[in-house]
C-alpha cells in the first residue's frame, strides 16, 4: 500500500534533509510502522501533519495546503482567549485582560482570590522559575519586564490558583480526527463533553490537559509533545490509525 500521509519534522541546522534531534524518537517510530517522514513534503503526499515548535506567527507556519490544519485552526487551540468560551464551565474559572494593571488586582480581589495564575494566551512564565506565574508571589511589573522577552502575544489569562498537587494530577488525552485516545483508555466525562464542544473549532489533532474534574488547558497538536508516559511507538499507532486508511 502507497502511504500518502506525510509526517513533517523540523530540520537540524546543518542539513535541510535531517530531522533535528529532538524529534527523531518520534520520526524513527512513525517510520517503523510504515508512516513517511521528512523535513519536505513528497510530491505523492495527500496530507501533511506538521509536529514540530510553537508557531509565533502566520508567517512560519506551512503553507502547504495540504496540512491537516491551517494557522488560524491552530491558533483556535493555541490561544487561551479563543477556547476557553467553549469549555468554560468544565475549566479552572478564568477572565482575561489586556494588560497587567492595578485594576486586575481589584478584580482578582473582588473575587476573593488570594491568588492568580497568570498566563499569556499561549505561554506561562513557570519555565523560568517556580511562582514567575503566580501573583502577588510575582509582581506583575516584573511579569511584563519577562514576558517582553519572549514573542508571544495575545491577551493575557487571569486564572484562580489551584493547588499544584491538584494540578499535577492532570493527564494528557489527544484528540485524533474527533477521537480521544489515552494510554490506557480511561477517559473522564469531563473530557469526552470538552472535546465534543472543541472539535467544533475545526483542528483535526489536538490535546486536552485534565484532571478526573476539570479542564486544565487545551493545546495544538504540532506543537504538544507527547509525554513521556506515551511511548513513541504508541503515539505513531495512533496517528497510524487515524491518518492512513
Amino acid at each position: 500500500m502507497t502511504n500518502t500521509f506525510q509526517v513533517i519534522y523540523p530540520a537540524s541546522e546543518n542539513d535541510e534533509y535531517e530531522i533535528i534531534e529532538r524529534f527523531k524518537i518520534d520520526a524513527e517510530a512513525m517510520k517503523a510502522i510504515g508512516l513517511n517522514v521528512g523535513t519536505k513534503p513528497l510530491a505523492e503526499a495527500t496530507s501533511l501533519m506538521y509536529r514540530g515548535f510553537i508557531i509565533n506567527n502566520e508567517e512560519s507556519y506551512p503553507k502547504d495546503k495540504r496540512y491537516l490544519n491551517t494557522y488560524n485552526v491552530y491558533r483556535q487551540y493555541q490561544d487561551m482567549s479563543k477556547y476557553y468560551a467553549s469549555i468554560a464551565d468544565l475549566s479552572i474559572e478564568t477572565f482575561f485582560v489586556d494588560d497587567l494593571t492595578i485594576e486586575v488586582e481589584e478584580m482578582i480581589k473582588t473575587r476573593a482570590w488570594e491568588k492568580a495564575f497568570i498566563k499569556k494566551d499561549s505561554k506561562a512564565l513557570e519555565h523560568i522559575d517556580q511562582g514567575k506565574s503566580v501573583w502577588p508571589e510575582t509582581s506583575f511589573e516584573e511579569m511584563k519586564k519577562l514576558y517582553a522577552q519572549f514573542p508571544f502575544d495575545g491577551r493575557y489569562a487571569i486564572r484562580k490558583y489551584i493547588d499544584p498537587d491538584i494540578i499535577d494530577q492532570e493527564e494528557r488525552y489527544w484528540v485524533f480526527n474527533g477521537n480521544i485516545y489515552h494510554r490506557d483508555n480511561n477517559i473522564p466525562n469531563i473530557v469526552k463533553e470538552a472535546a465534543k464542544r472543541l472539535n467544533k473549532l475545526g483542528s483535526r489533532y489536538y490535546t486536552i490537559d485534565a484532571t478526573p474534574d476539570f479542564v486544565v488547558e487545551v493545546n495544538p497538536g504540532e506543537s504538544s509533545d507527547r509525554h513521556a508516559v506515551n511511548s513513541a511507538e504508541l503515539f505513531a499507532s495512533w496517528i497510524k490509525k487515524e491518518f492512513v486508511k
